[in-house]
């Protein structure tokens, strides 16, 4: 038998489940930025969470606000792109949002940069394995590029979509499009598999929307 394992929680739970508002508001982040479930919600306000709870620590008396430790944390929130490359205090940790951390994900980083029409198709790119980080293939579409990867964010070399000519990205180069315009276009037999392709690849996905 092997070693027992704790297995924790990485999200959190509303206390009002049935709020309208508030599942109103998720339904939108959840089409906006293609997300597979709620629960990658709950992971971000998690990880929000603890953000917000290390910036109120920091901030509790001005020895601590202008320690080391308060500034390393705020140059590596700027780094990571959750604030702006503006922001020198603590303060500025309450104002992030969840849309903040959620812009900095992988697939909304290749959706923005035109390399894909749909938001949900730059997804679809991700986990089939066409793209790389730094010159390293990540299939993980909630991976948190920071701003000094956005750049180095490109379609790996043996893959078709590497070419300027294929037919995904001269319709992405001409400029991105809406959901409803995407769902008139036929699937090929590849986007077939993307369901079954994402399913493998949860258990694998990254928990932790922060990195450490």
């Amino acid at each position: 038998m092997g070693a027992p394992i704790k297995h924790r929680k990485k999200y959190i739970s509303h206390k009002k489940r049935w709020d309208k508002q508030t599942i109103e508001e998720e339904a939108i982040l959840k089409t906006d930025y293609a997300l597979k479930n709620k629960k990658e919600i709950r992971r971000v306000e998690a990880s929000l969470s603890k953000l917000k709870g290390i910036a109120k620590n920091l901030n509790r008396n001005q020895q601590t606000k202008e320690s080391a430790a308060a500034h390393n944390f705020v140059a590596k929130l700027k780094a990571q792109g959750f604030l702006s490359t503006e922001a020198q205090s603590l303060d500025e940790v309450l104002d992030i949002t969840v849309r903040d951390i959620l812009d900095r994900r992988l697939s909304n980083v290749l959706y923005r940069n035109k390399l894909a029409r749909t938001a949900k198709q730059a997804r679809q790119f991700i986990v089939h394995g066409h793209v790389l980080v730094n010159n390293k293939c990540v299939s993980s579409p909630s991976y948190l590029v920071t701003l000094e990867e956005e750049t180095q964010v490109s379609f790996i070399d043996n893959s078709s979509l590497s070419n300027e000519q294929h037919p995904e990205r001269v319709i992405a180069a001409g400029g991105m499009i809406e959901v409803e315009e995407m769902e008139q276009i036929p699937l090929n037999s590849e986007e077939e598999s993307f369901d079954e392709k994402e399913a493998k690849l949860d258990d694998e996905e990254q928990d932790e929307v922060v990195k450490e």
